[in-house]
């Protein structure tokens, strides 16, 4: 089960291309694959933190294989799962699933419900992406979709100026607060000369990089 979790964000990302390519000629104009994407996360990540609670999947996990190389380093695109991730897969899952469900009927009759669907779906995928990322690479692209999926929801009804100016207001004030996030990443792997959130953790447990 644990070695199938990147499935998670790949079918919400897959739910997301289809519903804004097809979604006219399917049925509910295509929601009803989002919806069953998160569904099946949800009940998938469920099941696995109702089995970690009882000891019986091992914990950490961790799958990952070669991206791209860099100089002397490589970057490695795989899942990272602990405890906090799978309570993070359950409230992500949750939540999307429930947003999803409430939007059939809070946006029947949007001209724009197809895009809608789309970008809930995307949003949903980033998030579990983010959640699962082995490495902080990874985790920081994620974040920066999340950041988009952000501004285009946000700013959904962009011919109203008040959404419009809410959308762009979020996505500048968000651009400030990335530059920190990018700028510590760059400084953990200056420490540590490593992206993988594995080896971070290792680090500093044994005391390479200081905790303060």
């Amino acid at each position: 089960m644990l070695a199938h979790l990147y499935f998670l964000p790949f079918f919400c990302l897959t739910a997301a291309i289809l519903v804004l390519s097809l979604g006219r000629w399917l049925p509910w104009k295509g929601s009803f694959l989002g919806i069953v994407a998160v569904g099946w996360g949800f009940f998938h990540s469920f099941y696995l933190l109702i089995r970690a609670a009882k000891h019986q999947i091992p914990l950490p996990y961790e799958s990952s294989f070669s991206w791209f190389p860099f100089g002397v380093f490589e970057a490695n695109l795989g899942v990272y799962v602990d405890g906090l991730t799978l309570v993070m897969l359950f409230v992500v899952t949750l939540v999307s699933l429930l947003v999803q469900v409430y939007s059939l009927g809070y946006m029947h009759g949007d001209p724009r419900f197809k895009r809608y669907y789309a970008y809930l779906s995307l949003f949903t995928g980033a998030m579990l992406g983010l959640v699962l990322a082995d490495n902080m690479l990874l985790f920081f692209i994620t974040w920066e979709l999340v950041g988009v999926c952000s501004y285009l929801l946000i700013g959904f009804w962009f011919e109203k100026p008040e959404a419009a100016d809410a959308g762009k207001k979020a996505f500048i004030t968000t651009k400030f607060g990335d530059i920190g996030l990018f700028l510590g990443i760059l400084l953990l792997f200056s420490a540590a000369g490593t992206f993988r959130i594995s080896q971070l953790q290792a680090h500093v447990q044994a005391g390479y990089i200081p905790v303060g």
